[in-house]
Order: C-alpha cells, then sequence, then structure tokens
C-alpha cells in the first residue's frame, strides 16, 4: 500500500492523483492483457471451430470415396459372378452337345474287342515260342 503526506486538510491531493494515475496505468495495463487472452481465446476457438468443420468435410468426403469405391467392388463381383454362372452355363451344354453318354452294351463291345486282341497277341506270342524252339 502507497502511503500519502499529511497536509492540512488531509492527504496530498497530487501525491493522490499521481498514485490514482499510476493505479489507472495498472488497471488499464490488467484491461489491455484480459483483451489480448480474450482475443486469443476467441481466435483459438474460431480456429478450432474451422478445423472441426474441415475434418468434418474430410470425414464426409472420404467416406463418399469409400462408398463408391466399395460400390465398384460390389458391382466387380456382381460380374465376376454372372461371368462364372455363364461360363459354367456355357459348358455344361457344350458338354451335353459334344458327348453322349457311353452305354453299357456299347462298352461291353469295347471290353470284347480287348479281349480278343488280347488273345490273339497270346496266340501270337504262343507261335513266336514255338517256332523259336
Amino acid at each position: 500500500m502507497e502511503t500519502f503526506n499529511i497536509v492540512k486538510r488531509g492527504y496530498s491531493p497530487q501525491e493522490v492523483d499521481e498514485y490514482i494515475q499510476t493505479l489507472e496505468r495498472v488497471i488499464k495495463s490488467y484491461k489491455d492483457k484480459d483483451n489480448a487472452i480474450k482475443n486469443a481465446i476467441i481466435s483459438a476457438q474460431v480456429a478450432a471451430d474451422n478445423i472441426i468443420k474441415t475434418a468434418k468435410q474430410e470425414v464426409k468426403e472420404y467416406k463418399t470415396q469409400v462408398f463408391n469405391q466399395m460400390k465398384i467392388i460390389y458391382d466387380t463381383i456382381e460380374q465376376q459372378r454372372v461371368q462364372i454362372d455363364t461360363f459354367q452355363s456355357d459348358y455344361n451344354k457344350l458338354v451335353q452337345k459334344h458327348l453322349k453318354p457311353i452305354e453299357n452294351s456299347e462298352m461291353s463291345a469295347v471290353y470284347g474287342h480287348i479281349e480278343s486282341l488280347e488273345r490273339k497277341l497270346q496266340e501270337l506270342s504262343r507261335s513266336i515260342k514255338e517256332n523259336e524252339l
């Protein structure tokens, strides 16, 4: 605390006025600092709001891109599925068109020819062995 000299009729008006001016300068300094802090807080809040707004917009854009890419992937998968189904159907038609089932009687005839060839080979083999002796 400031002390003042006592004069007639109280404290020295000049000292009191000087002290009041000093206090006013200190108060003004605090008010200036207070305003600077408030402005910094406001600027920080505006910057934070802008960052959040930008981030939300970027997230929205990324989501849109991801969903678009997912749609392309799903469409590609569906196209592949259709191509596979078409291939399978075409293949089955081709197999049915060009391959007819082999009947048991046809196979019996084939086996009969094979057995006949085996017998002839055995006879030929015996004949060759007999001629060697």
